[in-house]
């Protein structure tokens, strides 16, 4: 990597890595003005409009996947997408009640490319292509390697098993279809998985609720003999602990 080059330009670089893109995938035309996922933008806090350095704060946040065309179409026109949203707004209210401030984060997605059309919700349409599913997978280590997070928070019910895979001691999550089933078999957490892509340290793997429905969402939720969002914000705050990023 040459001197001085930002990591996240090499991802930027390494998404072409990811093709052929699948029906219903289209790449991402170029990245976002300021604060947005990756890969719509770079994945990092920039209140001021400059990408801080990475590795930072060693927190990675991954959702599902970014947008649609029409959505980044919309994003593009108002010069970079909007934090005041739900899931943005949900997001920074919950990582705000444990202490972490998002200048920490890298914000990103376990799937490249946008929906084609205008459809946000639902399963993401490349992931009907097996061999796309492993080309973002192996894209995802190196996310992975670029953060060196001690810390994953997963988003949403379909994203613990595109990660799962990376490690194993992630299995449990294989086996598990949804959150619910994750909290039945007392594993939303996993404190000590280990990924070839961050050598030399263990990653705390938590699978949290999507942002964008939290309130409906977080309701199922159990945890250490809680129910609801007190459960999932007791599992967020184990996992600041046995990460080492929290103290206590």
């Amino acid at each position: 990597m040459r001197y001085g080059r930002h990591p996240v330009e090499r991802l930027f670089e390494l998404l072409g890595t990811v093709e052929p893109y699948p029906e219903g995938v289209v790449p991402v035309p170029e990245k976002l003005p300021g604060t947005a996922f990756f890969p719509g933008g770079t994945g990092l806090w920039q209140p001021d409009g400059a990408p801080p350095p990475m590795p930072i704060g060693g927190v990675m946040v991954l959702g599902h996947d970014f947008y649609s065309e029409a959505g980044y179409r919309r994003f593009v026109a108002e010069r970079g997408e909007s934090t005041r949203g739900p899931t943005w707004r949900n997001l920074l209210a919950l990582l705000a009640r444990v202490g972490v401030g998002p200048e920490r984060c890298f914000f990103t997605n376990a799937y490249v490319g946008l929906r084609a059309g205008s459809r946000n919700t639902g399963r993401f349409p490349g992931s009907r292509d097996p061999g796309f599913v492993e080309r973002c997978r192996e894209f995802l280590g190196e996310q992975l390697r670029a953060q060196k997070p001690r810390l994953v928070l997963t988003l949403g019910s379909y994203v613990p098993a595109v990660l799962a895979p990376l490690s194993g001691d992630l299995a449990p999550w294989l086996r598990a279809a949804s959150l619910k089933a994750l909290d039945e078999a007392g594993r939303p957490l996993i404190p000590n998985a280990r990924f070839p892509s961050v050598p030399g340290g263990e990653v705390a793997v938590a699978a949290l609720v999507h942002p964008s429905i939290r309130w409906a969402s977080v309701l199922g939720r159990r945890y250490a003999g809680l129910e609801g969002d007190a459960a999932e914000v007791a599992m967020l705050e184990e996992a600041l602990r046995v990460s080492g990023l929290r103290e206590g």
